[in-house]
Order: C-alpha cells, then sequence, then structure tokens
C-alpha cells in the first residue's frame, strides 16, 4: 500500500470516528431531553412544588438546547397585566443579565411568536424586520439564528420558548421546531396545572381566615 493511499485511510478512519462520537453524543443528549420531558409529563399528573416545577423545566431547556445543538436558550412567561414577556429560565452567555428581564409582548422574534401564536425560524435576523436589536444593542451579544415556539394551552398563551445561536454557524430547521413544540405543548399544561392548584389554595386559605 503506497504513503498517500495509507495516508487517505488514516484520515477517513479519523473522520469517521468523530462522526461517529458526535452520533453517540447526539444520542445521548436525544435520549436525557426524552427522559426529562417524560418526568415533566408526570409532574402535570401529580402535585409539584412551584421551585421544582421551575427546576425541571430548567433542566429540560438546558437538554433542549444540547439535542438541538444551540448555544442559547430562553423560556419568557407573559405577564398578562403588563402584557410583557419575563425571561424565567435563561441558558447561555447572558444567562444572569437576562433573568428577570421584560420585554414588550408584541417586541421582536419572541414577541412575534406570542402575538400570533406561530413558532418562527429565523436564520438571518439582522436582516429580518421582525427582529429586536434592544438586547444584542443593551448587553453587548450576538443573535445569528432563532427558533421560537409558543407555549399555549386551551387556547390561552402562557409564554415562548426560545433559542438562539446554533452551534458551528448551522441553521434551524423544521425537524427542530417541532421538537421544541412538544416540549413547549407539555410546559405550557404543567405551568397551567400549577397556576391552577396555585389559585385553588388562594381562595382555599382565604375562606379558612374569612371571619363568621
Amino acid at each position: 500500500m503506497s504513503a498517500s493511499t495509507l495516508r487517505f485511510v488514516q484520515q477517513e478512519n479519523s473522520r469517521l470516528k468523530e462522526e461517529n462520537e458526535a452520533l453517540r453524543e447526539e444520542n445521548l443528549a436525544m435520549r436525557s431531553y426524552m427522559i426529562a420531558l417524560e418526568a415533566l409529563h408526570w409532574a402535570t399528573q401529580e402535585i409539584i412544588s412551584e421551585e421544582n416545577l421551575f427546576d425541571l423545566l430548567d433542566k429540560i431547556l438546558y437538554n433542549a438546547m444540547n439535542v438541538l445543538r444551540a448555544e442559547d436558550g430562553s423560556l419568557l412567561l407573559l405577564d398578562e397585566e403588563t402584557n410583557e414577556l419575563v425571561f424565567v429560565l435563561v441558558h447561555g452567555d447572558i444567562r444572569q443579565e437576562l433573568r428577570g428581564y421584560r420585554i414588550g409582548g408584541d417586541v421582536g422574534i419572541a414577541g412575534w411568536v406570542a402575538s400570533n401564536g406561530q413558532p418562527l425560524i429565523v436564520n438571518n435576523p439582522q436582516q429580518d424586520r421582525r427582529f429586536s436589536q434592544k438586547i444584542d444593542a443593551g448587553f453587548d451579544f450576538s443573535t445569528r439564528s432563532i427558533v421560537c415556539v409558543p407555549m399555549i394551552t386551551r387556547g390561552n398563551l402562557i409564554g415562548v420558548i426560545e433559542l438562539l445561536n446554533k452551534r458551528n454557524g448551522e441553521e434551524f430547521i423544521e425537524a427542530d421546531t417541532t421538537l421544541l413544540s412538544i416540549l413547549a405543548q407539555i410546559a405550557a399544561s404543567a405551568l397551567e396545572e400549577m397556576q391552577l392548584r396555585l389559585e385553588a389554595e388562594e381562595a382555599t386559605a382565604g375562606e379558612e381566615v374569612e371571619p363568621n
């Protein structure tokens, strides 16, 4: 076997090894994501504290980012009183700065998704009129690609889930939207169940302290 042929075979073996390792990591990430989704589904059937639910959602958001190969991600809830979207769970470079940050309910890609109740992929946000530069400019951040889906239950919007900046300059695709929408649907149901339970507990507590 010539030296050039041997070198080619070695290069191909190295390439195949890297591809197999990448596939193994993706399979592990997908398995973790599905296990976490199942846990969230069961959480909607059981009594679970607000703190535990958000810990679970935070874990699933992180797993979703790994599965979809996104560098940043966030879950925003709609504040109906102010019509603002609130960054409740955030992963990525500006996690600490964004947590608790508010934007208008119709601002940016997240606002468009919230207002229209439809998922959206934007792989060139700087050229999209719906994209808002506010967060990029305010936090020295660079948004290169976005996939965003609404969290809707019984016709009511609860919030949105948004993933940013797919790794290695790749683009988000429709399959990413489908997978993220599954998370959004289950998360919306879990959040609604928690909200209904908290409201029922508050009403019960109010009745108990009501004077005779």
